[in-house]
């Protein structure tokens, strides 16, 4: 099946993109990626699973959602040498694997979120900084900065002046610890999309209201130096095992929920009722990394590094002062 490019992208040879991970699980976004890169233009030609029966599970699987062949790769590293950037939606657990075979290939990638775990801070580190020094571009799928444009437009006071708060509420389907290391990156985003933080920003006054292992609801709590100013974060988690699951963000107080209807459309509320449509974020974070990821300059490639490095050493940072695994 040939998918059509959106009409406002540049005419090009369509991009092979290869997945791991590819395959339905508990969390798993490697179907919502699959689907947000070909609705860009690109074509999902090949998917790696955590075996080689995996893998031809996981293509099965994606050729019937996108309705087009998708190979089965042995591994990640014979999936990125067969395609023309590497999506990595694995479990954490494996994605240094696929980040090094992405270099090793020398494609770009897109990495779920968290890009490795707090244990592997180091090692990630490594990683983005091999990534910079190649100018290949390497990204996180942090979705929610994607929506701030809702936000502006049912609050057009908000962020007219050095931002002093960010606050969300998510509701991941893991309680305990995992519920924090799930669900910190996306908060961490949207304060590097609203605020100037100096790249050695490290997080101040960590805490959080349930540490236990088995906790169901819990907010995490820690203020990041900026240029205008620290900000004050606050993550609200609730488990919640079942969609449409609760979300909602909030910048210097101005909040807006997210509503899901009937075929996952999505769209933002204002406390006062008003409401706003949205696409899906994830389609806006890939189309927007589509073209990158044929064509990047340096100077883009170096600035989707250095952000994501900041990210991951206030993750981790974030964790340890929370005793976190």
């Amino acid at each position: 099946m040939t998918v059509p490019a959106p009409t406002d992208l540049p005419p090009a040879a369509p991009l092979r993109v290869g997945i791991v991970g590819a395959g339905r699980s508990r969390q798993g976004t490697g179907p919502f990626l699959a689907r947000a890169f070909e609705a860009a233009g690109a074509t999902v030609a090949a998917v790696a699973g955590r075996d080689a029966a995996g893998g031809v599970r996981a293509a099965g699987e994606i050729a019937a959602l996108l309705g087009h062949p998708v190979a089965a790769a042995a591994d990640a590293m014979a999936l990125a040498r067969a395609v023309d950037a590497l999506v990595v939606a694995a479990p954490v657990a494996g994605h240094l694997a696929g980040l090094d075979a992405a270099l090793a290939a020398g494609v770009p990638c897109l990495c779920e979120k968290p890009l490795v775990a707090a244990a592997d801070l180091a090692a990630g580190l490594q990683r983005v900084a091999a990534f910079r020094a190649r100018g290949l571009l390497l990204a996180e799928n942090c979705q929610w900065p994607e929506v701030l444009p809702e936000l502006r437009a049912l609050h057009p006071s908000a962020m007219r002046a050095p931002v002093r708060s960010v606050a969300m509420g998510l509701s991941p389907i893991e309680p305990g610890p995992a519920m924090v290391e799930f669900s910190l990156s996306h908060a961490l985003s949207v304060v590097q999309a609203v605020a100037d933080l100096p790249a050695d920003a490290l997080p101040t006054n960590v805490r959080q209201s349930d540490p236990s292992p088995s906790a169901t609801a819990n907010v995490v709590a820690f203020s990041v130096p900026a240029r205008g100013g620290a900000v004050d974060v606050e993550l609200h988690l609730a488990v919640c095992p079942t969609q449409p699951r609760p979300a909602w963000l909030a910048v210097d107080g101005w909040r807006m929920d997210r509503r899901i209807g009937p075929g996952y459309r999505i769209s933002f509320a204002a406390p006062d009722g008003r409401e706003l449509p949205c696409e899906d974020p994830l389609a806006r974070l890939v189309y927007g990394l589509r073209p990158l990821l044929q064509q990047a300059t340096r100077e883009r490639t170096h600035a989707l590094a250095d952000a994501l490095a900041l990210r991951l050493r206030l993750y981790a940072a974030v964790l340890a002062a929370l005793g976190g695994r």
